[in-house]
């Protein structure tokens, strides 16, 4: 005595897809009621513009002429082997100044390959475990007062990222 039996797919189907849309619904009510934002840990970008970190001051200046560079670092200690490289840093810098004055902006852009291969020497030679423990803020203390030492017209005030991303 043999039972067969049989399933009827047109009718169960639609109730799996039902069962499937409703189980997405609920997750997402769920994560939205806990406050749980994904994405919340990752780090901020810096403002877009000046008049954002100043409330609106129109006598900041912005020089945005480095474009987006990349270094390798060096690789983090304890890495196995020698065919770990280390990771690559993709940073896009831009300075913020003062001054008025088109003389200082001139020696910006004049100086603008010296402060390029400044940024590349100071990331080619730390890891990245040595950059996250340093913090971003230090870094850029550091370079500030770097090209700071080598300006004649005028001093930066600030440093930013657009970008600074990791690539392993």
């Amino acid at each position: 005595m043999k039972s067969k039996i049989q399933i009827d797919f047109e009718k169960i189907l639609p109730l799996v897809a039902l069962a499937l849309a409703a189980i997405i619904v609920l997750g997402t009510a769920a994560a939205f009621l806990a406050g749980k934002r994904p994405g919340t840990a990752y780090r901020k970008s810096d403002p877009q513009s000046v008049a954002e970190i100043n409330g609106g001051a129109a006598d900041k200046k912005q020089f945005k002429e480095f474009g987006t560079l990349r270094v390798r670092l060096l690789p983090d200690e304890g890495s196995k082997g020698g065919g770990d490289k280390g990771a690559v840093l993709t940073v896009t810098p831009w300075l913020s100044y003062e001054s008025d004055d088109s003389a200082f902006y001139e020696e910006l852009v004049a100086k603008k390959k010296i402060f390029s291969s400044y940024i590349l020497e100071f990331f080619s030679t730390r890891s990245k475990n040595a950059l996250l423990s340093i913090g971003e803020k230090e870094i850029k203390r550091l370079l500030l007062e770097r090209f700071n030492s080598q300006l004649a017209f005028g001093k930066l005030t600030a440093i930013y990222f657009d970008q600074y991303l990791f690539l392993d």
